[in-house]
């Protein structure tokens, strides 16, 4: 009990100074506000955790259809919580919790009230493991807590767990690699090494992959200060690292190998814009989004005497070479994967400046009047140089004047401490730094999160109220669900542009919003039918066009819309109305299991229009290759002849030049017959200017097109509209200058969708349970194959009256298999992509490492 005690005090400091950073989000929880981004936050990030959480409490793991239109959740969301040590460990507590009556309910609402409480836990880890790591370092403890804090108490973190909650995890991880990384160098121990790494790449590859990336920037300057005496057999110490990496690699793989699975089949255009070397536009010394350097930090590194201490080097160099990499956006692409620039490692920056400032105060004493002067001299040109190279920095204004506070007050303990030598004044400047870190944070939170971020508006009343969870939208929920008898069932509706919509409000719908998603129905939505999302974005679907015939196939029997919006597709009544929406009801949906023995060949379809792939999944199986393949034939009528006007610019089949406001194109059909129901107009459409979006209208169906500097834009140019049969189409863009090509317009009577719709439903006992989908299936007309609206994921097993078959990508996007002649009995299960043999290698890297481990300990 005596050795727990100073533990136990350290972690009950570290929680109390948690609670101190975060007291400016406790007193907005306090009042029904939360830590939670508005956009990632609320659309990403609290339906993610509501969705796991009820999936593992009801014992499914792998698989959900309530993630878009179906998906591996275990290995697609991977990248945010499915793998999360620290979300799992909150699971297991509320569940228990939960259990015993202690918390009610574990909706969304309920994962944004426990954020901040989540929070202050994980920061406290934080403090409790990176003092440890700094004392083991022969710092003492209270230059050791100190130097955690400016680490974990700082903007960055609060950023992180503000916006991308589970990107703070990386907060836990980095100490420790990186203590494991000392055990090797001081003790040959690798143990806690590959642990560490083992933790890391179960947890999150993403921030694996920066963390080693951050370790082994770390163990490369390591190599070249050694610390202890030990340290003199570099090619054993490597040995070690590989030795115990690989071995933590291998434990890690039954998460590691279906994550990196899941983000290589993912689809992301690559970034086309340039990345320069150097950008010295971000202010770390005052104001910068990212990382505020404190004055004392500035100040010790002009301080030469402290670069004998080798502890101190090692920190120093890394924190000017951190300070250097933060001024590269080409570092910053490195660090997020070779991708668009990012700034999300920069707490490793935090971490070496909080040990540069741990160990200097240890040797404080041996300041002198001659070397303060110097470094105050120095920190002070420092301070002036980045305040006048600033023109946004305004000098009057409160974040100059507080830093400059901070500097003053700074130099002035520090001057005192040296001219009298008294504990007293070493104490003070201690206390100030704490505090002032403590200061900053809050400042940050209010500055740069609740009214830069706008997270001031996140409460209760945002996500109970019409533009988040719209108790309007749940009694027309409400109303459908009553009415359905079971039978499987999709709604199309979304709450603005939050893709996760049905993950919060509990039902099965057309859309969603993830960094990682299956390539297969990306490329569905994109490239194969180019359906219209209403907004081009990256890294999400939604909606289905209004097409009619996509709907009926992908189980699409509702959708909702706001009075007065007429984009309502074909074949849909309304069925119910509030004061403010409707909701319609499809009258051709088509079975869930349908069979087939009409083959279409891949390639061979996708040289026809949108319209006619349509045509093709209705009627018959489109596969990759497979041998007896019908042609398919384009029917004439179905693309009637037109004239195109310019209207408010010019326009020479090539080039559009809108001079006015508003204008574009008006497309006069020569004769449109009246069986027509909808037409599809096809188009290539790129923006000349440089860094402009802009709103596409055709007709009455309004979308919007991303900037080409736009992080976010797909640069998929091939567009496809549906609208209502008309005899004139506009297509109306505004002001500039545009290149439009490849115009082409196709008709649909709907009469194939009609007599797919009349025919008879032959699946039977239709089940399906999360990773398991079963069926009966009667086929008395012996046909080839079974199309199930299933989106095709590597991981799906089957088996037709017992017999394992293969599973067939379909249709672009979805699943099929062969079927025998008469009734079949098909069993479908998913399992995450390698995660049978994933997992022996997991177990028998576990046996080997302690074998490893235990060697070593003997050695």
């Amino acid at each position: 009990m005596q050795k727990l005690r100073p533990a136990l005090l350290l972690l009950l400091f570290s929680l109390i100074l948690s609670a101190i950073g975060h007291a400016v989000f406790l007193y907005q929880w306090s009042h029904g506000h939360f830590m939670v981004g508005i956009n990632d936050g609320l659309s990403q990030m609290m339906p993610f955790k509501h969705l796991l959480y009820e999936q593992y409490t009801r014992g499914e793991f792998f698989y959900s259809f309530d993630f878009g239109l179906g998906a591996g959740t275990f290995s697609e969301l991977s990248y945010y919580f499915s793998t999360s040590i620290v979300f799992l460990i909150s699971v297991a507590i509320v569940f228990i919790l939960k259990t015993i009556n202690i918390i009610q309910t574990t909706d969304v609402l309920f994962w944004a009230n426990a954020a901040v409480l989540i929070s202050i836990i994980r920061l406290a880890a934080v403090l409790f493991i990176t003092t440890r790591f700094f004392m083991y370092m022969k710092i003492s403890k209270y230059a050791a807590l100190l130097g955690a804090s400016l680490y974990g108490i700082s903007g960055m973190y609060f950023r992180h767990v503000t916006y991308w909650e589970f990107f703070a995890d990386a907060f836990i991880w980095l100490p420790i690699l990186l203590f494991g990384a000392e055990k090797i160098f001081r003790e040959k121990k690798p143990g806690w090494f590959l642990a560490a790494v083992a933790i890391s790449m179960i947890d999150n590859f993403y921030f694996a992959y920066i963390n080693f990336l951050l370790a082994a920037i770390y163990i490369l300057v390591r190599l070249f200060i050694p610390l202890t005496e030990s340290e003199r057999d570099k090619k054993k110490i490597l040995l070690n690292f590989v030795v115990s990496g690989l071995i933590g690699a291998g434990i890690s793989a039954v998460s590691f190998i279906p994550a990196v699975y899941a983000y290589l089949n993912n689809h992301r255009p690559p970034f086309q814009q340039d990345i320069p070397w150097l950008d010295l536009t971000d202010n770390i010394l005052f104001n910068s989004r990212f990382i505020v350097l404190p004055a004392f930090f500035v100040l010790l590194l002009f301080c030469g005497f402290l670069y004998r201490h080798k502890t101190f080097r090692l920190f120093a160099i890394l924190g000017i070479a951190g300070v250097i990499m933060h001024h590269s956006p080409l570092i910053g692409s490195v660090f997020n994967g070779f991708s668009a620039p990012q700034y999300r490692w920069e707490y490793f920056l935090s971490l070496v400046m909080g040990g540069a400032v741990a160990v200097a105060f240890d040797h404080l004493h041996q300041f002198t009047m001659r070397r303060f002067a110097i470094a105050a001299v120095g920190v002070t040109f420092c301070f002036a140089l980045y305040a006048w190279s600033d023109e946004l920095l305004a000098i009057g204004s409160r974040v100059s004047v507080l830093t400059f506070i901070n500097l003053l007050i700074t130099m002035f303990l520090l001057f005192f401490y040296v001219q009298f030598k008294k504990s007293l004044f070493k104490g003070f400047l201690m206390a100030f730094l704490f505090a002032w870190t403590l200061l900053f944070a809050n400042t940050y939170q209010v500055e740069k999160i609740l009214y830069d971020g706008d997270i001031a508006q996140v409460g209760e009343e945002l996500m109970t109220g019409a533009d988040y969870d719209d108790p309007e939208i749940q009694e027309l929920l409400d109303h459908v669900q009553a009415k359905e008898t079971g039978g499987p069932y999709r709604i199309e509706w979304m709450e603005g542009v939050r893709n996760n919509t049905p993950i919060v409000q509990d039902f099965q719908g057309l859309s969603a919003y993830s960094s990682i998603l299956n390539k297969n129905l990306l490329y569905f939505y994109l490239y194969d039918l180019e359906i219209d999302m209403g907004r081009e974005s990256v890294s999400r679907y939604a909606t289905l066009g209004n097409r009619a015939n996509l709907h009926s196939m992908l189980q699409g029997k509702y959708v909702i819309r706001p009075h007065g919006d007429d984009n309502v597709p074909y074949g849909f009544t309304e069925m119910y109305a509030t004061d403010n929406f409707a909701v319609y009801e499809n009258n051709h949906v088509l079975p869930f299991a349908r069979s087939t023995s009409t083959v279409y060949e891949e390639q061979q379809v996708l040289e026809m229009s949108p319209l006619m792939r349509e045509q093709a999944m209705l009627t018959g199986i489109i596969l990759e290759q497979a041998k007896g393949t019908e042609v398919l034939e384009a029917d004439a009528g179905a693309s009637p002849d037109f004239d195109v006007t310019a209207v408010g610019g010019s326009y020479d089949g090539n080039h559009l030049q809108v001079t006015e406001e508003s204008g574009g194109l008006s497309i006069d059909i020569e004769a449109l017959p009246e069986s027509v129901n909808d037409l599809f107009v096809s188009f290539h459409l790129e923006n000349k200017a440089a860094d402009k979006g802009f709103p596409l209208a055709v007709n009455d169906y309004h979308t919007t097109r991303k900037s080409n500097q736009s992080v976010y834009k797909t640069f998929v140019d091939d567009i496809t509209i549906r609208i209502p049969a008309e005899q004139q189409i506009e297509i109306r863009l505004p002001k500039g200058d545009y290149e439009l090509t490849g115009i082409q317009l196709s008709a649909e009577d709907y009469k194939t969708l009609r007599q797919q719709a009349d025919q008879p439903d032959l699946a039977s006992n239709l089940i399906i349970d999360g990773s398991n989908v079963s069926l009966n299936y009667a086929n008395p007309e012996n046909e080839g194959y079974l199309k199930l609206p299933i989106p095709y994921e590597r991981g799906w097993k089957a088996s037709v009256n017992g017999q394992k078959v293969e599973v067939l990508k379909a249709d672009f996007a979805f699943i099929a298999v062969p079927l025998e002649s008469g009734d079949n009995q098909v069993s479908l299960s998913y399992s995450p992509p390698f995660f049978k043999p994933a997992l022996i290698i997991s177990v028998l890297s576990a046996l080997l490492g302690l074998m490893f481990v235990f060697r070593k300990r003997k050695e």
